[in-house]
């Protein structure tokens, strides 16, 4: 690292680009040509000060909403260099490569025993989202930061919380619409290299693809008990519609609005029993080592992994004002 100038009167320090936070996570969103580098051929940069705030020509924009504001925050907190992630197929995760993921289950006061029942997501320091029909599972416990939850050997540090409150989509119908729930936790999580909330998405967010991830059933129709990854595409308009067979509680079909169709044009890609509640991830356009959630795995309807059959997924980005009042408090603007 390097870091022995001081630079900008003063108010900067000359350090290498991947140790300069404030200027490497914007990248996507700069213009490259006004990066302030002492030293352009060896990478340097002056790298602003601690309290210090960004220059507008780097690209920053105050955050207008209490999401983007949260958003903000968390990605200090996200490592300086991360795996260009979410170009695979069903694969194992590695450790702390989906530090916002969740586990919810059931557990046993009486022997301790725990059945994990569903996946989520942490959004804040206190608050996991995940699927309204996973609260007919009597779920009530929490664990952050888990990777394998069958060994304590897979280098990770896992937090578990009791439920305080878990707040269901007032519009929530018979399993299959506004498919979301609010857990509020019994204390703050502690953000670490492990425990980070994920970013919500903008309210006009566009996808193509997502990575899902959870512990849900796989080709062997047993629940895996280490985290698993898989990238599935978008089905978008007809597409979703022509191949999501009638129930009869899907009684007013797949509403685009609020629900994404995503699977896979080849077998064996897909989420199945166990993921519900689980997140469809996308990379965050501004912060590169931080993920938004941009829908919640909802439900099924063929065998898992079939070729051409979408699963229905929870669209996040309709849902933005109930997350933020519940979550925040919004009820004042910023």
């Amino acid at each position: 690292m390097f870091s022995t100038k001081v630079c900008d009167n003063a108010v900067g320090e000359c350090k290498e680009l991947q140790y300069c936070p404030d200027i490497f996570t914007h990248l996507a969103t700069m213009d490259t040509s006004s990066i302030p580098f002492c030293n352009k051929v060896f990478g340097i940069v002056c790298c602003p000060r601690p309290g210090i705030a960004l220059d507008t020509r780097l690209g920053n924009s105050e955050p207008t909403t209490y999401a983007e504001r949260a958003c903000f925050e968390y990605q200090k907190l996200a490592p300086p260099f991360c795996p260009q992630a979410l170009i695979y197929g069903g694969e194992r995760a590695a450790p702390k490569e989906f530090q916002s993921i969740a586990l919810l289950g059931s557990k046993d006061q009486a022997s301790g025993q725990i059945e994990w029942q569903c996946g989520g997501t942490l959004i804040s320091e206190r608050f996991v989202i995940s699927a309204a029909h996973c609260w007919r599972r009597k779920i009530n416990v929490i664990r952050l930061g888990e990777l394998d939850h069958s060994t304590t050997t897979d280098g990770t540090q896992t937090q578990d919380f009791t439920v305080r409150n878990a707040i269901v989509h007032p519009m929530y119908y018979f399993e299959r619409y506004n498919d979301i729930a609010l857990v509020e936790l019994d204390r703050d999580a502690t953000l670490n290299e492990y425990v980070l909330p994920a970013c919500l998405p903008s309210k006009d967010a566009i996808y193509k693809s997502f990575t899902a991830v959870g512990w849900g059933e796989t080709e062997k129709k047993i629940s895996s008990t280490h985290l698993l990854k898989v990238k599935l595409d978008l089905f978008a308009g007809d597409e979703c519609t022509a191949s999501v067979t009638a129930q009869t509680e899907l009684e007013w079909g797949v509403r685009v609005r609020t629900q994404i169709c995503a699977g896979s044009h080849q077998s064996g890609f897909d989420t199945c029993y166990g993921d519900s509640g689980g997140p469809l991830y996308v990379p965050h356009p501004s912060y590169p080592c931080m993920l938004q959630l941009a829908a919640i795995t909802s439900f099924g309807y063929e065998i898992c992994g079939t070729a051409d059959i979408p699963s229905i997924n929870t669209k996040v980005n309709l849902y933005l004002d109930w997350i933020e009042n519940v979550v925040w408090n919004a009820t004042t603007s910023l």
